[in-house]
C-alpha cells in the first residue's frame, strides 16, 4: 500500500463522504421506526385523553409502512451508490462535489414518501 501526501485536503473529502453516508443511514433508520409505528398502529395520546394512543388497526397502514421500508431501502441503496462513485472518484483525482441528477431523484421520492406520509398521520382521525 502506498501513503500520498494529504493534497487538497482528502481527509476533509473522505469525512464528508462517510458523514453522507451515515446521514442516508440515520433517514433509513428514521423510515424503518416510523413503518413499525404504523404497522403497531402507535400514536402519542393526548394528556386530555390517555388512551387515545391505542388505534383501530387498518390496512392502509400496512400499506404505508411497506412504502416506508422501501423508501428506507432507496435511501441505503442512494447513500452507498454515492458514497462508491464519491470515492472512486477522490481515488482517481476527480472533482466530485456535484450530485448526480439519478441521487437527486431518488432522494426527492423518499421525500415525498416521508411528506404523503406526514399528511396521512395527520389527516387520519382514528
Amino acid at each position: 500500500m502506498v501513503k500520498l501526501p494529504n493534497i487538497a485536503s482528502e481527509a476533509r473529502d473522505f469525512a464528508m463522504l462517510e458523514r453522507n453516508l451515515l446521514s442516508h443511514l440515520r433517514l433509513a433508520g428514521v423510515l424503518i421506526l416510523l413503518s413499525a409505528s404504523l404497522l403497531l398502529q402507535a400514536r402519542l395520546p393526548t394528556p386530555s385523553m390517555p388512551g387515545s394512543g391505542i388505534t383501530a388497526s387498518s390496512t392502509l397502514g400496512f400499506a404505508v409502512a411497506i412504502i416506508e421500508v422501501v423508501a428506507a431501502a432507496v435511501a441505503i441503496g442512494a447513500g452507498v451508490w454515492e458514497y462508491w462513485s464519491g470515492y472512486a472518484d477522490m481515488k482517481a483525482e476527480r472533482g466530485f462535489l456535484t450530485a448526480s441528477q439519478t441521487h437527486l431523484a431518488l432522494l426527492s421520492g423518499v421525500g415525498i414518501v416521508v411528506f404523503a406520509t406526514c399528511l396521512m398521520v395527520i389527516s387520519t382521525d382514528t
